[in-house]
Order: structure tokens, then C-alpha cells, then sequence
């Protein structure tokens, strides 16, 4: 219905990332995300995901921003012998 108040729960949420780094914990990763809503209001998430998980991820982002993987660095044996 028109001009009906919306239910916090049926409204979607968007923060920008601002920031983020790592730790390794076992055989988890722990990335901490820090997002912003509104001036001044940084927050902080954590997650924890497996190795594999983290690898989907990273695919999944580089696919969706019409992006490739790095290069691999080249082994000493490559740059010696041009391979």
C-alpha cells in the first residue's frame, strides 16, 4: 500500500567499506570489516571463514568487478632462464 511505513526488517541496510584487514586463526581466516553508515559511526564486523570459502570470495569479486587475478610471481628459476 502507498504511504504505508515501511517494517525496519523489509528495508535493506548499505554501509560503504572503509576499510579492512586480516588474521590468520587455525585453519580460519578472520577478515575484519570496518563500514560506515554515517559520519563518524566506523563498525567493525568480523567473519570467520575457511581458506576455501576466502577463495570463492575473492573469485566471485574479481568476477563481478570485471577483474583478473594478479599475476603469479615468477620463481628465480623463471627470471634466471626467461621462462
Amino acid at each position: 500500500m502507498a504511504g504505508t511505513p515501511t517494517k525496519a526488517i523489509d528495508r535493506d541496510s548499505y554501509d560503504v567499506l572503509v576499510g579492512w584487514k586480516h588474521a590468520a586463526f587455525d585453519d580460519r581466516l578472520i577478515l575484519h570489516l570496518q563500514t560506515m553508515q554515517a559520519p563518524s559511526s566506523v563498525e567493525t564486523s568480523h567473519l570467520v571463514m575457511t581458506a576455501q570459502q576466502a577463495t570463492i570470495l575473492a573469485n566471485y569479486l574479481l568476477k563481478v568487478a570485471g577483474a583478473s587475478p594478479p599475476p603469479r610471481p615468477r620463481s628465480r628459476l623463471e627470471r634466471w632462464f626467461g621462462g
